[in-house]
């Protein structure tokens, strides 16, 4: 496949489900392929020695491996989501059918989905926070236990993950959305409404900065 034949098939998934990208990726005969390859190959490596420097020795022959197999697959997801994400592998050592290509994002948090600005505009922001949004749980979250969702949302090669939580008070009757903005540079922004973390990503796109009072109205 080519780089855009890449992108043709993942750009679509990028903003709803990660895990629908990699079953994207996962499924196509050629990475099949490798992958029966590569997995049995990697797990023999692994059974000759022992502990977790062989399982992570096996880990990095593969992720190298997977690269320079697949460049065009590794330019489209680095032109898709602006260099924020690179290819991984959640590799089973002991049931190798199962491992699945991935993506991964510098952020600690799980990430559920990519979003990417196409303008730098408060109507494209809010956008963005509604696909993250909608990435919550679709179940009510109870009292003390709130749902959250990550999501990365990147423009002109900047980026930063933005989190949405929903959370209910006890007797309260309805549940309350709020965000929180976790840019690397800087420290994050907290349970904040979606006005005001609409405010802050324009400015951080802008100014390269993420501002504005913590809190909801």
């Amino acid at each position: 496949m080519t780089k855009d034949d890449w992108k043709d098939r993942l750009a679509p998934a990028l903003s709803t489900s990660l895990r629908e990208v990699s079953d994207r990726i996962t499924r196509t005969s050629a990475v099949q392929t490798w992958l029966h390859e590569a997995s049995f190959e990697a797990a023999r490596g692994v059974a000759e020695m022992q502990g977790m420097q062989a399982e992570a020795m096996g880990y990095m022959h593969m992720i190298q491996d997977l690269e320079a197999t697949f460049p065009e697959l590794v330019a489209a997801v680095d032109e898709l989501t602006d260099g924020a994400a690179s290819l991984d592998l959640d590799w089973r050592p002991l049931t190798p059918n199962f491992s699945r290509v991935t993506l991964t994002f510098d952020w600690d948090q799980d990430v559920k989905m990519f979003y990417r600005l196409d303008a730098r505009t408060e109507t494209a922001v809010r956008e963005a926070l509604q696909a993250v949004a909608e990435a919550l749980p679709t179940s009510d979250p109870f009292p003390n236990r709130p749902n959250t969702a990550t999501g990365v949302v990147a423009h002109d090669g900047r980026a930063l993950a933005v989190q949405a939580v929903q959370s209910r008070d006890a007797g309260a009757e309805t549940s309350r959305l709020a965000f929180t903005l976790l840019p690397k540079d800087r420290s994050p922004l907290e349970d904040v409404d979606r006005r005001r973390a609409t405010h802050a990503l324009v400015q951080y796109f802008a100014s390269g900065q993420a501002s504005g009072s913590q809190g909801s109205d």
